[in-house]
This record gives structure tokens, sequence and C-alpha cells, in this order.
């Protein structure tokens, strides 16, 4: 069993030297959308020229967020191959159907209704203002709550290379989000998204190698995994009472939830499904370039995430879970330092931040975009375009802070359990109110906004029992997602047929 790795002045060099580098490119490329911006209109939702490839990385990245370049690593560490089922084996199905489940009617529907928001495709769906503005509320509420996952992962990984205090981190991490949100509004967001998606593939793709062939390929894997315990070898872990959050690893009915939560993730997030506002009409052919950028990313590198938390428990033993508050989530960091040195330890650490920023960044530029647009415009139309683009910088600061401050205070135990509440309220939320009601034309406000309020109070109450063990993850899934559709559907049904959408 290998020592733990110590922080030495090389790794913190080389891994700052990439960091820097990718934060100056991620800023050049916000000053060079600047220019092109002329109206609030284009600085939350760009000039929607964007094409397959740019849309492609940046759908890549704001979906691969902390919580697949390091909370997954974490999860299968700390339960060993029943992880994967939560950690993303699921990642590329979901991230697929909103390419081509969403994208193409989101980026039709913006075209005709000149949508800027994802909360603007519910009002402008149901020609409701109120409800605009209620889907606002429960999505910047939950983007807040996942927020936090992203500045954990980027101080979990800072700790580890660097032994130093994670406000360093956490402090730099905000400075460049909020610098290169408020000078290039939505399109150099974008483009940032872009360049960080590619480089978190290069990132994962090469610390799984480095840590598979550390502890000596599968079987090798495999081997001292069976010699510390051979439940870490189990699909489904029946030696742990499927009880709270323990029912995704130690339950079919746990298990079985993952596959509809990456799918309602997907379609579901407001930060991801936002990706598609600045794209161009796509082709065919457009939607293949992306899929196969997306499949580039998003494909064999995310599913070594997996194995490299495997490869770490292989490696460490449960050492790293005596490390409080970090425990599991230290997996990747530690093991990118053992098999791979200052490159590659610079390479993961540059990847995970990308990961991070990019994902926190979707979401700010989503949430600050619709507190100007979703719940000041839209009720007093005649504010000035200047005033609202500074409601929108103003609220990035404050977007930005909130989460950073959360994670000082009170840093959640493992990342991705915790990113999993706010992940099932937003896919419960907003796949129906956002996407399906694009597809069904029976569907009606009522209905919409019924599905909303569920979620959010579902999500909040079945949290709670969670926490308590009164209920399992696996059923607050199946209740939250499938009884958001169920009420949607029964309400539509139920109340007076809507009028047809408007050309």
């Amino acid at each position: 069993m290998a020592s733990l790795p110590q922080p030495v002045p090389s790794y913190a060099i080389a891994s700052t030297a990439a960091l820097a580098l990718l934060f100056a490119l991620s800023i050049l490329l916000a000053a060079r959308a600047r220019s092109s911006t002329r109206s609030f209109e284009e600085y939350i939702a760009g000039r929607r020229n964007i094409g397959p490839v740019v849309t492609g990385c940046a759908l890549s990245a704001s979906w691969l967020s902390g919580w697949a370049t390091l909370g997954m690593m974490g999860i299968t560490y700390t339960f060993g191959w029943s992880g994967i089922w939560f950690a993303g084996v699921w990642t590329i199905m979901g991230i697929m159907t909103a390419l081509y489940v969403a994208g193409p009617k989101i980026t039709e529907f913006v075209a005709e209704h000149n949508v800027r928001t994802v909360p603007e495709i519910v009002g402008a769906r149901f020609s409701s203002k109120g409800l605009q503005s209620l889907a606002a509320v429960v999505m910047i509420i939950f983007l807040l709550m996942y927020s936090v996952g992203q500045f954990k992962a980027g101080a979990t990984a800072w700790y580890a290379v660097t032994g130093l205090p994670p406000i360093y981190c956490l402090l730099l991490t905000a400075l460049i989000c909020i610098t290169y949100i408020v000078l290039g509004g939505y399109t150099g967001t974008q483009w940032a998204l872009a360049l960080q998606g590619a480089f978190i593939g290069l990132a994962c793709l090469a610390l799984g190698l480095s840590a598979l062939s550390y502890v000596g390929g599968p079987l090798g894997l495999n081997a001292k995994l069976a010699e510390e315990s051979p439940a870490l070898l189990q699909l489904v872990r029946t030696d742990l009472p499927s009880v709270g959050k323990l029912e995704l690893f130690t339950s079919w009915v746990g298990i079985s939830a993952t596959l509809p939560l990456f799918i309602a993730m997907a379609l579901g997030f407001p930060h991801n499904i936002a990706r598609f506002l600045g794209a161009r009409k796509m082709t065919k052919r457009d939607y293949s370039l992306a899929a196969l950028t997306v499949f580039l990313i998003a494909g064999p590198p995310i599913f070594l995430n997996a194995i490299t938390g495997l490869a770490a428990r292989a490696a460490f033993g449960p050492s790293l879970l005596k490390i409080v508050p970090w425990k599991g989530d230290l997996a990747a960091p530690y093991i990118a330092m053992v098999s791979g040195g200052e490159p590659l330890t610079a390479l993961y650490l540059a990847g995970l931040f990308a990961a991070s920023l990019s994902t926190l960044s979707a979401m700010v530029i989503t949430m600050a975009s619709s507190v100007a647009r979703d719940l000041v415009q839209i009720w007093r139309p005649e504010t000035p375009s200047t005033k609202l683009v500074n409601l929108v910088k103003i609220s990035t600061i404050v977007f930005v802070l909130i989460p950073l401050y959360w994670t000082l205070v009170r840093p959640p135990e493992l990342l991705a359990i915790f990113m999993g509440y706010a992940a099932i309220g937003l896919g419960g939320a907003f796949l129906p109110a956002a996407v399906i009601s694009l597809y069904w034309r029976r569907a009606t406000k009522a209905g919409a906004a019924a599905s909303l309020l569920y979620s959010f109070i579902a999500t909040i109450a079945l949290g709670m029992l969670v926490q308590t063990k009164a209920v399992g993850m696996g059923v607050m899934i199946y209740s939250v997602i499938g009884g958001s559709l169920a009420i949607y559907t029964i309400v539509s049904l139920l109340t007076a047929k809507p009028r047809a959408l408007e050309a």
C-alpha cells in the first residue's frame, strides 16, 4: 500500500503555472467577445451564431462539473465498484439525450420567441410572467446549492497539492470567474467553457490511464481491492445497510434510480440547456459534429474517472477517509501525485479547476441573467439596457460570493452526494416545465407551475428525511422526478386546454 504524498513546492509551482495559463486564456476569450456585444440581450445570450464544436465543448464543460472530475472519484474510492452507478456511468447517455432531445427544440423555440433565459422558455411557452418568475426563483435556489460543490472541488485539490488553507484557492476561483463573466457575458463565457471543456477531457483521460497503470492494470486493480475487502468488488454493496444516502450503493432501488436521475439532470439543468440559447440553427451534420465533440470529452475520459477513484483505493486503502473534511474526495489529486508526478498533477489540477470553474460560471451567468431578465425586466420593461447589464454584473458577484462563504463555513462531506440533492430538484423542476412542454402541446400553465412547486418542496422535505435515514436517496429520486412528471401530466389534463403556440 502506498504512503500518502506530501505537498512539495514543485507540485505547487507546476500546478500554479498550468492554472495561470488556463485562466489567462479564458479571460482573453472573454475580452475578445466583449467587442461584439452591443445590447443587453446579446450580453446575456449572445448573437445566436455559435457553431456545433464550441457548443459541444461548452455543453460538456457545463455538465462535467466538480462532481465528474473530483466527486465521482470520491464515490468509487469510498464504496468501490458499487459507486460507479451514482458516480456517473450514465454520464454519456444523459448528455447525448440533452443534445438530441433538448437542443433542437430549444434552438427552434428561442429563434421564434426571442427567448434569452431558461425561465423565459417556460414563461414564453405558457404566456405567463408569474410562471417565468417562479421558474427563476426555483432555479436560482437549486443552482446556489450546486455551486457549493464547485468551490469544494477546487479547494480539495489545492489542499492536496499545496497544503495551504483553501481560502486562497477559493478567492482565486471567485476572482477569475467574476472577471470573465463580467467582461464577456454569455458569449465570452461560452468560449471560455469551450476551452475548458477540451482541457477537461484531456486531463481526465491522462489521469485515468496513469492511475490504472500505477496499480497494475485491471487485474492488479481488482486484486488489490479484493485484498482489502471483497465487498469493494461488488456492484451492489449488500454488506451495508440500505438507508439514507447508502441506498444508492446498497439497493437496486437506489442503483436503478441513477439512470433516470442522470437523464433528468442533463435535460433539466438550466445551466446545461442554456448552452443552446446562443447556438445557431444547426443541421443534422452540425448535431453529429457536436455529438462527436461531446463523446470525445465526456465518453471514455469520464468513465476513467470512476476507475481513478478505484485505483486510489487500491493504492492508499481507506486512509483518506480519516482526513476531515476532504475524505474520499482527495482520491484523484493524491493518485495523480504518486502516479504521474508534477506534470500529471499540474494537468489534472488545471483540468479540475476548468471543470469546477466552467460549471460555476455557467450557473452564475444563468442566475445573474435570470435576475435581470426574469425578475426585473419582465415586470419593468422600460428599464434601460445599461442598468440591466450592470444588474447582471452585480448579481454575478453576489452569486459567486454566496457559495464561496457556504463552502468555507460548512463544506459538504461527500461532494457528489451534496450536489445530488440539487441535481434531483433541478431535474424534477425543469425537465417537464422547460423541455417536455416544448413537445407536449396539451401541457398547461397550471401543470408547469405544479411541477415546479412540487419539485422544490419535495426536494427540500425528502432531502431532510434522507439525512435522517428515514428515506433512501433512491426513493427520493423516484419520488421527486417521477412525482413531478405525474403531477405535471395530471394537472395539465385536468385544466383548460392551452392556446396553440404562436408562430
